[in-house]
């Protein structure tokens, strides 16, 4: 179990630094070839589509749980049960989405009244494609919740990071041949279909060997319900604070401004995003043992520390990366438009992102002991807070306030504290856990404050850093590199 939980990490983590670094790639190539205008249009039209998968409803996580449940009891009468209203409902949900989002752009667009008509058109139509885009999203994240149960993170991260490079390479495609936002709309929902059709083929080939039926329970459906609900206030909190904000900024403050801002959102996101991939797979380990009232409490505890502070390494690690190559970012995105004040931003940014991004195995532990409840509230929280100051900063302060309201989501780091309290973990040692990413952290901030402007210094403390704390990690949990290192060598010969 350690061992698999350390291997779907590493896919995880692969895959996303994969699509990461395709994304660094690709977004400053984006904004050069569409201009920063057409960018913040592609950016509001594609913020739309991701809101409307909220209607997603929190079922792919709910048929993570439940089917590793199954899986746990190996209560096959139990997983067609799953099964049966998990798809029945992803393929309700996926018809009224794309159905409100096709029929409704126009009254959507009424929310931007700082777009001129031309531009409205544009989204409008964008929009209206866009229908394709969630339908088929929403029924594939209920086929990957099932492959996330039978622990087949190889296959899915395969899929997602070929989906993701044929989406970015297409896109720069279809830009460099003269297409706008409609066209790339048009081109995410040929990716998204292909996609779906690729996720089919290997649920099928999962379930081939159990002798499925259609049955329901009304017990297992009131079940299924109710965690999908407050799975879907969690997805809410954090879907409506990562696509509202843009659409906050593109509000008040035009199409341009809201390219500025998504370009530097979309990189300080990465942190987020990518540190949470290594101890994603803790969902259906946890939900699987808790399952089988097999928990061993030291070997438990063993767990939860080297995810934390994996998680802690990679969002902190991420964090400083970002700002000590800041100036170089910055300048690629953003050309000759560069300012001392983009880069104060981006830095800004990246602290907020670092230090909120530590949350992933107190996420996850609150998920996979059933209290999703409180993870919801404290989503919530987080993404309104910080919607809040968002609409308060940028209306008062314009860009940089916008940019500081991102920290009202730093109170999502709540579900660390009641997450570790579900399984039993004192405060004491997870924050002992996190004590040395937390201080490197803080120390890279004020060395990168002494060395600003002095780019040869920046370039070499940024490869001093990153060895320091691989250094570190090797330290912390030598048995486990050991141990994989051994079996790598092994499996060699």
């Amino acid at each position: 179990m350690k061992n698999s939980l350390l291997k779907n990490g590493f896919y995880n983590s692969l895959a996303g630094l994969i699509r990461i670094g395709i994304s660094i790639l690709t977004i400053p190539v984006l904004i050069r070839t569409l201009g920063i205008e057409e960018y913040g249009l592609w950016t509001l039209a594609s913020s739309v589509v991701v809101m409307v998968t909220l209607a997603e409803a929190g079922l792919s996580t709910a048929t993570t749980v439940f089917v590793s449940q199954d899986l746990g009891r190996k209560d096959v009468n139990g997983l067609s049960q799953t099964l049966t209203i998990s798809f029945a409902a992803i393929l309700i949900l996926a018809t009224l989405a794309a159905a409100v989002l096709s029929l409704g752009a126009e009254e959507i667009i009424t929310l931007f009244p700082k777009l001129g008509q031309s531009q409205q058109l544009k989204v409008i139509q964008a929009m209206q494609i866009g229908g394709l885009v969630v339908a088929a999203r929403l029924l594939q994240q209920a086929l990957i919740g099932v492959e996330q149960a039978y622990q087949r993170y190889d296959l899915m991260n395969i899929l997602n990071t070929m989906q993701w490079l044929l989406l970015s390479i297409g896109m720069l495609v279809v830009a460099m041949l003269g297409g706008r936002t409609v066209e790339l709309m048009q081109w995410q929902g040929l990716i998204s279909v292909v996609s779906l059709l690729s996720h089919v083929w290997i649920v099928r080939s999962l379930l081939q060997d159990v002798k499925l039926c259609l049955s329901w329970s009304q017990k297992k459906a009131m079940a299924v319900g109710s965690y999908s609900l407050m799975m879907w206030l969690n997805t809410l909190g954090s879907t409506v604070f990562s696509r509202g904000d843009r659409l906050i900024v593109g509000s008040l403050l035009g199409s341009q401004m809201v390219g500025v801002y998504a370009a530097i959102t979309d990189v300080t996101a990465q942190i987020n995003s990518f540190s949470a991939l290594p101890v994603q797979p803790l969902l259906p380990t946890l939900s699987n043992l808790i399952e089988n009232h097999d928990i061993n409490r030291h070997q438990l505890q063993q767990q939860v520390k080297q995810a934390t502070q994996i998680n802690g390494l990679v969002a902190l690690g991420m964090g400083a990366s970002l700002i000590t190559l800041s100036p170089f970012i910055v300048r690629i995105f953003f050309s000759q438009q560069t300012t001392g004040e983009y880069i104060t931003l981006f830095c800004i940014a990246t602290v907020i992102y670092a230090f909120y991004s530590c949350h992933a195995v107190g996420y996850y532990s609150l998920l996979a002991t059933e209290a999703v409840n409180t993870c919801a509230f404290i989503q919530l929280l987080g993404s309104f807070s910080s919607l809040l100051l968002i609409a308060f900063g940028t209306y008062n302060f314009g860009l940089i306030g916008a940019i500081f309201g991102n920290s009202g989501y730093l109170t999502t780091f709540l579900v660390t504290v009641f997450g570790m309290r579900r399984l039993s973990i004192s405060s004491y040692f997870w924050l002992k856990w996190l004590l040395f990413p937390l201080s490197w952290f803080s120390l890279v901030i004020l060395i990168n404050l002494i060395i600003s402007n002095h780019y040869i210094a920046q370039l070499m403390f940024f490869l001093v850093q990153n060895i320091i704390l691989a250094f570190w990690l090797v330290k912390t949990h030598k048995d486990t590199v050991s141990l994989l290192l051994s079996r790598y060598v092994t499996s060699k010969k």
